[in-house]
């Protein structure tokens, strides 16, 4: 039977914010909505031409778990990936999802605008599932329909590792992953040229009318030079904690849920094709609770956590580099590997939480530690299957609860 996450009424906060101090006129300055709408295409369809151009269409790559040389901005690093670029032109596209023991799965599908479609656990026997064009009138195979405005849409699934990227059966399990389908070799536009990709991208999608016209603006208007300006906005509006994790950055179009151009576009930055908020809480901690910026010379920081925080699946902490937004190199931090730990990894203490330390060395003190540089870090915390046992439980309602900061760092409530 299939298992689809069903989406909880979620009361979002969008957090808008930074501590006072940690803020300049540059960074508070918003642009033009089309900027944030063409930096999110230029971002996510880059990494689309590049699949194509390497693997055609309706072919899964099998990448090893990312690293800190990858594509990939701020990775989960407890999966692995299995992706594709579907082209559904000429009618179905086939999925099967292969069977899998206890450990997580999901599918999810992106249209070109980098909005998440659809999104779903993976049923542990395996499911087929059949992606059309909203305009397809045919016939349909047996299985689950998802309909799609995009001609090329992006079909990524994860599969949990136990082990890290050393779990090998995860590893077979994610490469029995099946899609199948009619497609041809189409013209590629120049990822360089920005304003190339975009047109190529509105004339392979059926509009929305929540982005039509800033999509028609970004064509016009979005050079390389823009898009170095956004890029440093949104990463400065980002590191700063001008959001509050994935709140309204991946929901489809017309989800309620769904934030605005700016936020959606921060979301490239903090998780290029992420989850919606329903289905995996990420909450980006970049702060103290005195809103000093995490990093090593700032000295050690130090969170302790509920070992069961309130949710059905899991969750996961991982420290990431606040310049690359990336695992750091293990070249780095003494030649270890240190960049994650997921409930399966740790054990509660006696009260049933856990002691995560963050610092530049090992404080052997029986907490888990994970290694830190002078240039800055930050990190996320995965809730996948959150509920409402987890308000009140999250990371950031127990950094910031009682400080200054505590209602600038509000958290959904499930």
């Amino acid at each position: 039977m299939n298992i689809i996450i069903k989406k909880l009424v979620v009361s979002i906060v969008l957090t808008l914010f930074a501590s006072s101090t940690l803020l300049n006129a540059q960074e508070q300055k918003n642009l033009p909505d089309a900027n944030y709408c063409g930096y999110k295409i230029i971002h996510h369809m880059s990494a689309v031409v590049d699949h194509i151009e390497k693997f055609g269409f309706n072919t899964f790559d099998n990448p090893p778990m990312s690293d800190y040389r990858s594509f990939v901005i701020t990775p989960a690093l407890d999966h692995f990936y299995t992706k594709a670029v579907a082209d559904v032109r000429f009618g179905p596209v086939i999925i099967d999802t292969p069977a899998r023991d206890d450990r997580y799965s999901s599918l999810e599908i992106f249209d070109m605008e980098h909005h998440a479609s659809f999104d779903t656990l993976t049923a542990k026997e395996g499911e087929r599932f059949v992606l059309v064009h909203v305009d397809y009138k045919g016939k349909l195979p047996k299985g689950t329909v998802i309909r799609t405005n995009s001609n090329f849409p992006f079909v990524f699934i994860r599969t949990q590792t136990f082990a890290f990227k050393d779990d090998k059966l995860s590893n077979i399990i994610r490469h029995d992953a099946k899609i199948y389908g009619v497609w041809e070799d189409v013209d590629l536009p120049n990822v360089k040229d920005t304003q190339a990709l975009i047109r190529w991208t509105i004339a392979n999608s059926k509009p929305y009318p929540q982005t039509e016209a800033l999509m028609a603006e970004a064509a016009r208007i979005y050079t390389p030079a823009v898009h170095k300006v956004t890029f440093q906005n949104l990463k400065e509006f980002l590191s700063s904690g001008g959001v509050s994790g994935n709140v309204g950055m991946f929901e489809a179009v017309d989800d309620p849920a769904g934030g605005i151009p700016k936020v959606r576009a921060a979301g490239t930055l903090l998780g290029h094709l992420g989850l919606p908020v329903h289905h995996a809480y990420y909450q980006q901690i970049p702060v103290d609770a005195k809103g000093n910026r995490l990093s090593g010379k700032n000295g050690t920081f130090v969170l302790t956590l509920p070992y069961k925080p309130g949710v059905d699946l899991f969750w996961s902490v991982t420290r990431y580099d606040a310049n690359t937004f990336l695992p750091l190199n293990p070249a780095d931090i003494g030649n270890n590997d240190i960049q994650a730990y997921n409930a399966f990894s740790i054990k509660p203490d006696k009260n049933g939480n856990v002691t995560f330390t963050f610092s530049k060395k090992d404080p052997k003190d029986g907490t888990y530690w994970m290694p830190v540089l002078d240039t800055g870090y930050y990190l996320i915390v995965r809730y996948y299957g959150p509920t409402k046992r987890l308000n009140g439980n999250t990371a950031k309602d127990i950094i910031y609860k009682d400080t200054p900061l505590e209602k600038k760092f509000e958290t959904v409530k499930f």
